[in-house]
């Protein structure tokens, strides 16, 4: 396995040292090369998001529609005071909810992938890079290395970038194409139903806070 790493390093090493190729001071070039790479793995982790999606796009589909279905089913169930049926259809809701949960917690981690490759890289190339702490960390020491910079900044352009990828023309394609995918037609109904009931209900003396 680390023999494949190596393999890999050497042979992106020309295009990832691009990257750091900057007509400006090292240590800028390093951490606007870092950065540059950043920006690189989240676009291209975007893009196998979007493919995975798209592969898988009926599967996903299917799972809204059968959490949002049986939900509204077991909403009306109670509605009815049916619990039997109740039970049963937020049994199957609760299921719906747990694969679609986990199925977007793995979409999200096939956007992942790029960074071990990139992390390893980094290692291979600046692995004698270090920055020196004003403090000493136990079982670190006083010194780290790339991944104490890659790692934060890492997460920091990935909260970025989902805070204004709406901004982005093709992006904005991809969100409504999602969305469209898993519309079938029918609202989450709330349980704040059944509060508006009891109000509409409620005495007219309770409404006006009357104490008789």
């Amino acid at each position: 396995m680390l023999e494949s790493f190596d393999r890999l390093n050497y042979l992106f090493d020309p295009i990832f040292l691009f990257f750091f190729k900057l007509p400006v001071p090292p240590v800028y070039a390093y951490f606007l090369g870092m950065l540059l790479l950043i920006l690189a793995c989240t676009l291209l982790g975007e893009l196998s998001l979007a493919g995975v999606y798209y592969v898988n796009r009926k599967h996903f589909a299917k799972l809204n529609r059968d959490m949002i279905h049986n939900h509204n089913l077991s909403v009306e169930a109670i509605r009815e005071k049916d619990k039997r049926s109740y039970k049963a259809c937020n049994s199957l809701a609760n299921e719906a909810f747990g694969q679609n949960f986990f199925s977007h917690i793995a979409l999200f981690a096939s956007s992942l992938w790029p960074v071990p490759f990139v992390m390893s890289w980094m290692v291979f190339r600046f692995g004698d890079v270090a920055f020196q702490l004003p403090f000493t960390i136990p079982a670190i020491g006083d010194t780290v290395g790339n991944n104490f910079v890659f790692v934060p900044m890492y997460v920091l352009v990935r909260v970025l970038f989902a805070r204004s990828r709406k901004f982005i023309p093709g992006y904005r394609f991809l969100a409504s194409a999602m969305k469209k995918n898993e519309d079938i037609g029918e609202e989450l109904l709330s349980w704040d139903i059944f509060v508006d009931t009891k109000k509409k209900k409620a005495p007219k003396h309770a409404e006006r806070g009357v104490v008789s």
